[in-house]
């Protein structure tokens, strides 16, 4: 809680001595857009350095969650910088609007991803889901793929019975085969997953101390399928958003140079 006051306190001084810049700025017959205008490109291509800094995990350039708690508390600083340079004020021409738009899409996939980041993971660990990263599920979801197809090989040469085997091929194969049931993961049910299980519990009533046993490590195995596939539901989530957010970014800060280029030509006398 101290660190959240201090750096609260920080970025309001920063907005308050920005504000007041901007005033003193206009009163000595100068454009205080020129400042602001200054301050928010500068700003948002200092944002830039938070993703270059995600892509080099062993920089020794400081933690990365140093430079997240940077980067969302200068994301503050930055829609101040923007309100106050549009005088809180909507756009009139199209270009402005553009600008405006990829601002604003920044700003809130910037904070729905802060929300998930901040929920997710707390949440799946609340759940008592073993922690496992997005690009490690691929590999742990083949891991289970490779061990259901071990046990119904091995139901067809113990047993003899085809029911196992044919219940994998109609009911099991997709269902190790790639993420499943997203919409329900999202939405926290287990039904999917219910279902499943009351038709294996079904099988094992008529199956013998062999087959039983194999049906019981197979509802093991399905039961983990369905909580990796959860767990890939909310890390596909917690990722998509920057799909929008880190595009947006570049996209706006381009324009914004290019927003200062027209401005300083138009202001030198440039057709």
């Amino acid at each position: 809680m101290p660190s959240i006051l201090r750096n609260t306190a920080v970025t309001l001084i920063a907005v308050i001595a920005l504000y007041w810049l901007t005033g003193f700025y206009g009163t000595a017959l100068r454009d205080p857009r020129v400042l602001d205008g200054w301050v928010l490109c500068g700003g948002m291509c200092a944002q830039l350095l938070f993703h270059i800094r995600k892509k080099l995990p062993a920089s020794p350039l400081g933690k990365a969650a140093s430079w997240l708690k940077v980067h969302v508390y200068a994301g503050y600083f930055v829609i101040a910088a923007f309100l106050f340079h549009t005088s809180f004020s909507l756009p009139e021409s199209l270009f402005e609007w553009t600008l405006w738009t990829l601002f604003v899409v920044v700003v809130v996939s910037g904070l729905v991803g802060l929300y998930l980041s901040a929920s997710i993971p707390a949440k799946l660990q609340e759940q008592g889901y073993e922690q496992i990263t997005f690009e490690q599920i691929p590999a742990a979801r083949q891991k289970l793929s490779r061990e259901i197809n071990a046990l119904v090989l091995e139901s067809v040469t113990q047993t003899g019975s085809p029911e196992i085997s044919e219940f994998y091929v109609h009911r099991l194969r997709n269902f190790f085969r790639k993420p499943q049931n997203m919409r329900a993961h999202l939405r926290g049910s287990r039904r999917p997953l219910d279902r499943i299980c009351n038709e294996l519990d079904d099988l094992e009533r008529y199956a013998d101390a062999k087959g039983g046993k194999l049906l019981s490590s197979i509802k093991t195995l399905v039961v983990a399928k369905y909580d990796l596939d959860h767990q890939y539901a909310f890390q596909g989530l917690l990722q998509s958003w920057s799909f929008v957010h880190v595009p947006a970014t570049y996209c706006l800060v381009v324009l914004s140079i290019l927003h200062v280029a027209i401005v300083y030509a138009y202001s030198s006398g440039v057709q």
